[in-house]
């Protein structure tokens, strides 16, 4: 296929964080799709969600791998400069899960219900501290809903804390919190280093939550074009490679190194497996607890927007800000998807 970047004097930087649901990416560039679309790519490992977004922003990376609410948050400078943003798919569905530190469940908590009554309990001595990766991210909303289906106020009940994910497994283990709500592998390691176990998934609140997305600058998606949607076609051909079983133990040696995700085949294969390790001997076929290619499951779709923005509302934006959110009501780009989908193989 001729190259798409003659007028590009750099490769185009793609950002990723050290997690499983990046695995498209990584295939991507490892099995040589991009090359075959065109496009000399350099991927960029980054260390949080935070950089991710101002590297978007500011021009340092082309596109990311983000949280679903990035782009809504950063067009709507929610914390952050406004600056227009987009995603034209959705790399993943799912893949989080709700962590309880051993601790607790020597205390008696075995679902949300025994949970409330212990927290209600140690009131007077102190509150619970559980951790998410970003404030306004699908895993806040996550735990946030659970805590509140159980008439937990995570605003008053409990500490909610933002610690990075690679972080989350050694501060359950510490007791410098009492659990997390974060992304694969972190979920599956804590679980199987038995320091802690999962009462729920995502799959279990959400099912086929929009988790993360391909995000770019507007302006990047409008000036180049044909290479954003290239970008996508590479990513959504590498999501369908990440389903197909015959390639697990491939795609788990990619993940697997240092420089990636980092994380132990044994873990990796839990992760990419269609069971899912609750813990304490509850294991479940959960297939869709983490979707990279399910149909047209990377096409945006509206009823994906509704769920960030009605989350965004409550949880993060101020009620006078609350007005502005819908016009962030574009930021999903299904047309770029299409086009992806439109060209030549």
């Amino acid at each position: 296929m001729p190259r798409l970047v003659g007028k590009r004097r750099s490769a185009i930087r793609l950002g990723y964080i050290g997690l499983v649901d990046a695995a498209p990416l990584l295939v991507a560039d490892h099995y040589g799709l991009f090359e075959g679309k065109g496009l000399d790519v350099v991927l960029s490992r980054e260390v949080g969600w935070a950089t991710i977004r101002e590297k978007v922003l500011f021009g340092e990376l082309e596109a990311a791998h983000a949280l679903s609410t990035l782009p809504f948050v950063a067009t709507l400078g929610l914390g952050s400069a406004a600056v227009p943003c987009v995603a034209g798919m959705v790399i993943s569905r799912g893949g989080n899960a709700v962590v309880l530190s051993e601790e607790l469940r020597h205390r008696g908590v075995k679902n949300k219900e025994t949970l409330k009554v212990d927290v209600d309990n140690r009131k007077a001595f102190r509150k619970y501290k559980f951790a998410t990766v970003y404030a306004c991210s699908p895993h806040n909303f996550h735990l946030r809903e659970w805590l509140a289906s159980a008439g937990i106020d995570p605003d008053a009940d409990v500490e909610l804390v933002t610690l990075p994910p690679a972080q989350m497994c050694r501060n359950l283990a510490a007791g410098t919190i009492d659990g997390f709500c974060v992304g694969e592998p972190w979920a599956s390691r804590a679980i199987g280093e038995k320091i802690g176990w999962s009462p729920v998934n995502s799959e279990d609140l959400s099912p086929g939550h929009p988790e993360k997305v391909l995000m770019a600058r507007e302006d990047y998606a409008r000036d180049h074009f044909e290479e954003n949607v290239a970008l996508i076609a590479a990513i959504v051909e590498a999501g369908a490679i990440c389903e197909d079983p015959t390639q697990r133990g491939r795609i788990i040696e990619l993940l697997s190194d240092r420089k990636r995700v980092n994380c132990p085949p044994e873990i990796l294969d839990k992760c990419l497996s269609p069971a899912f390790n609750y813990g304490l001997g509850r294991v479940e076929h959960r297939p869709g607890f983490l979707r990279f290619h399910h149909g047209d499951s990377a096409r945006p779709t509206d009823s994906d927007t509704d769920w960030v923005l009605d989350r965004l509302g409550r949880s993060c934006a101020k009620a006078a800000e609350s007005a502005r959110l819908e016009k962030a009501r574009n930021v999903l780009r299904p047309e770029l998807y299409d086009a992806a989908m439109s060209l030549p193989c």
